[in-house]
Parts: C-alpha cells; structure tokens; sequence
C-alpha cells in the first residue's frame, strides 16, 4: 500500500515539474520577443531624425512642395500645398522610364521615327532612322530630358502602339494609389499631364526599385552611341545641382511655360532616401537647395 501511495506522489510531482518547466519556457519565449520587439522600436527610433524646433521653416518660392523621408516608412519632414494639383512637366519622364522599364528588355532596338524628332524640343539631338537600343533611349531622356527620346519610347517599338503606351501609364498611376496624376503624353508636353507633389515623391520611390533609374538619374555626363555607331549623342545633365550638394545622388528636372520650373531630386540621409519634389517655381534649383540645407539643420541625424 505504501509503494502505491508513494508512486503516485512521486507521478503528481513528476507532472508538477513538466508544468513548471513548459510554464518557464513560456515565460522565456516572451520575454525574448518583447527583447526583440524593444529592439527593433530602439533601432527604428536611432534611424528617423528628431526636429530641431529652434529653426525655422523654410520660405521657398514653390507653389508646392515637399520633403520626404523614406525609411521603415514615409516621413514629411516638410510640405507646402502639398494636395494642389499642377502640370509636371518633364518630371512625366519618370513615369515613361518606368512603362519601358515594365515591358521591353533595355537592350532591345528601336528605330528612332521622323515622327518622333519632330516633336518639340531639341534636347538629345536624335536623328530620324537611327538605332538606339531602349537603355539608350533612357539614358538620353532622364539626362537630357530629350522629348525626342520620350516618343521614341512610347511609339517607336512595333510592339506597342502609342495610345497603348500612354495607357499604361495611366493604369501604373491608378495601381500605385496615385489618385490625382494622369498623363496625355510620354514627354510631359501638355499641361494636362499632372499630379501633386505628395503622389509624386511617392512615384520617385517607386522608380528608385529600378537599379538603371537611379543610375542615369545620378550621371552627370554621358556619351550614347547609334548602333552602327555613326551618330553620338553627348549628354549633360539638366540636373545643376549634382555635385554641388553632397548628399544628393540624383534628380529630374521640368520645365513648360505653363507648369514652371519643376524638379525632383534623391539625397543620402542616414544612408536612407530623402525626396524632394519642387513643383511651380520660378527658382526650382535654389527651393531644393533650401530645403535639402533645412533638413540638414532642423533635424537632427544621427
């Protein structure tokens, strides 16, 4: 009797130690997650900048304009009238690289049409009949901001026809959310083609998923050849700002008489991206500069 009455204590103190064990083990497995949960808000509040409130807000000349900063998420660090709705201008050309990015192979041929070197504009010095492969076309178009290249894009490879190339562009604004941007052309002519500058730093970050984007939009100078290599393109950044501003790594430029100047650019803080889009000014290269220095000075990085 005194055996049995002994296994079974020895069988509840047995089970006793299981509970005990599985509750530590639980304990444990929760005190690591929060551990690891505490870590990530320590390590994504070392990341975002804090705000240095004894400086000023910039006055920019701008009718809108915006600073974002892109890490774990989208941060504002400035805006003004960022919901207004204006031409883009050029600034349509990033758009346009991301359809032909999306649908031909960069190193496809295309021959450029008399069609197309007709439209306005002079940048790119493209020739009717020659051939140019698609990366080449990009590199032209972003640099230069070739209107030339922009149609060639959108109406020279046989594959697609204008009207259909224009129609994606419209249908990527509607599938990234961008509600308020609608394009009429692939070159940023009409002054139907529009946006605000909030749906258009978000269509810049985008574009930097595309590796060759980032790359032209950070080249300074550049020489294209033709294919038969009779013809050479030599390309200068409409960008004045690269190499000026340190942090900044690339951008796009935008003029028409009726948007005014325009321009985006991407800089390098704390080894993320800081967008700026400049939309409806008369002083478009001096409203970046402004508020890339701004940024340096009323936010502090770590």
């Amino acid at each position: 009797m005194f055996k049995k009455y002994f296994l079974q204590i020895l069988v509840v103190l047995l089970l006793i130690g299981v509970a005990w064990g599985l509750y530590a083990v639980g304990k444990n497995e929760e005190k690591n997650e929060q551990s690891i949960q505490t870590s990530i808000i320590q390590k994504t509040a070392e990341i975002f900048p804090m705000r240095n409130w004894s400086i000023d807000e910039p006055e920019i000349l701008a009718k809108s304009a915006i600073l974002l900063y892109s890490n774990q998420k989208d941060n504002i660090l400035f805006q003004k009238d960022t919901n207004q709705i204006l031409p883009i201008a050029s600034l349509t050309k990033l758009m346009t690289a991301i359809i032909a990015l999306e649908n031909y192979n960069p190193e496809e041929i295309i021959k450029v049409s008399a069609q197309s070197v007709k439209v306005n504009g002079d940048k790119g010095g493209l020739i009717a009949n020659e051939e140019l492969t698609v990366k080449d076309l990009l590199y032209i178009m972003l640099i230069e901001s070739s209107n030339d290249a922009a149609m060639a894009l959108a109406s020279d490879n046989p594959r697609m026809s204008y009207n259909e190339f224009i129609t994606l562009m419209n249908s990527k604004a509607k599938e990234l959310g961008l509600e308020n941007t609608s394009f009429i052309d692939s070159a940023g002519l009409s002054p139907e083609n529009k946006s605000n500058v909030f749906e258009m730093a978000k269509l810049t970050k985008y574009a930097l998923g595309f590796p060759i984007i980032l790359d032209i939009l950070k080249t300074p100078e550049s020489s294209i050849y033709s294919i038969d290599r009779k013809f050479i393109h030599n390309l200068t950044s409409t960008n004045k700002l690269l190499g000026k501003i340190p942090q900044l790594i690339g951008g796009k430029t935008g003029f028409t008489d009726q948007a005014g100047g325009c321009m985006l650019t991407v800089s390098n803080f704390n080894n993320n991206y800081l967008i700026t889009v400049i939309l409806g000014s008369d002083q478009r290269e001096w409203d970046t500069e402004k508020l890339i220095n701004w940024a340096q000075e009323a936010w502090l990085w770590k």
